[in-house]
């Protein structure tokens, strides 16, 4: 049985039905709503403090709230659009796999970046690093799902793209492992790698210094100079800013990715599991945001300006308080002087 191509649950067609879709409008307009009230706010702090765009991260979380608010859109518009032809539809889906994949690796290339800077020692004002991996990251989102503009429909079983089964069968599973389901695996597995790699670095270099300083107390005694670092400050707070990079392909992609391998083996959907699936694509956009505000440079602009709107605030109150004192005027003159308080409750 074939069903019309739907695009509420995730980066492939998935099943239909109207309460699905009331639900995936619901949760897929609150997702597009935080990441542009995300994206704002980035803009926000460039607009008032511009060091902040010199940051290639801050950039690139930034940019990535903007197109995972435009995703959201786009499949909102995809519920309500109803495209017959075939290259339509290809489009269509082409569009929805690269608008879901490339925010993931937008993510990643972030903690790709974090690594060759701390452990390979790639200095941050060198470019071409950076255009490596963005041009990777971006190659691996739109040229696997690209198949889905020329590959010939009866490959998958199908009479068009518009048409998709609702139960796969091999052709068809294997043609989506190809383009979409590794690509969702892929980023999640580089992030957490990459994670592994920089808590391993710090905590060895951790180790070399702290045997460094015991070797040094021991020789020439105890230094003021020289203190013992936090057990962990260092990596929880460098855990603490980059887990939320892998964690989005983890959520949003790899619970799709499954969905599609179970409906496949069992022959049949689960209406439950696509609701959890719309759920977890719905929690990318909070997981971007929260990578956004706990950057410790967004962070510290955001500490920075409002710091300095107090001091503005305190300084406009002080300047009010003497305007309002001095416009009383002196207080009045005795014969003998200034008139105190006490004077004035004597003659009153």
């Amino acid at each position: 049985m074939d069903t019309p191509v739907d695009l509420t649950s995730g980066p492939l067609p998935a099943v239909s039905s109207r309460a699905l879709n009331t639900f995936t409008i619901v949760e897929f307009s609150a997702s597009s709503a935080i990441s542009m009230a995300a994206f704002i706010y980035g803009l926000a702090l460039v607009y008032v403090q511009p060091r902040v765009w010199h940051s290639p991260i801050v950039r690139i979380v930034i940019v990535a709230q903007l197109i995972n608010s435009l995703r959201f859109v786009f499949r909102l518009i995809a519920i309500f659009t109803d495209i017959d032809a075939d290259f339509g539809c290809r489009v269509l889906i082409f569009l929805n796999n690269v608008f879901s994949i490339l925010p993931v690796n937008l993510c990643i290339y972030c903690v790709v970046y974090l690594q060759m800077v701390i452990i390979h020692k790639v200095s941050p004002q060198k470019r071409w690093p950076r255009i490596v991996i963005l041009s990777l990251g971006t190659a691996v989102s739109v040229i696997p799902t690209s198949w889905f503009l020329f590959w010939p429909a009866h490959r998958v079983n199908a009479k068009s793209f518009c048409h998709l089964p609702r139960v796969m069968d091999h052709k068809n599973y294997h043609f989506l492992i190809a383009t979409v389901l590794i690509w969702s695996y892929l980023p999640g597995f580089i992030g957490m790698f990459s994670i592994l790699c920089i808590a391993m670095h710090i905590i060895r270099t951790r180790r070399n210094t702290r045997q460094v300083m015991q070797e040094s107390n021991a020789a020439y005694g105890p230094s003021r100079g020289m203190r013992r670092p936090a057990r962990d400050s260092v990596l929880h707070r460098t855990i603490v800013n980059i887990i939320w990079f892998p964690i989005v392909p983890i959520i949003s992609l790899w619970f799709n990715a499954v969905l599609i391998s179970v409906i496949y083996y069992k022959r049949r959907t689960y209406m439950w599991l696509e609701y959890i699936n719309v759920v977890f694509l719905g929690l990318q956009s909070i997981f971007l945001a929260a990578a956004l505000a706990v950057n410790p440079i967004a962070r510290s602009a955001a500490a920075e300006y409002w710091h300095k709107r107090q001091q503005q605030k305190y300084a406009l109150l002080e300047t009010e308080a003497a305007r309002t004192i001095s416009s009383f005027g002196p207080p009045p003159v005795h014969s003998r002087g200034m008139v105190g308080e006490s004077e004035i409750e004597c003659d009153l």
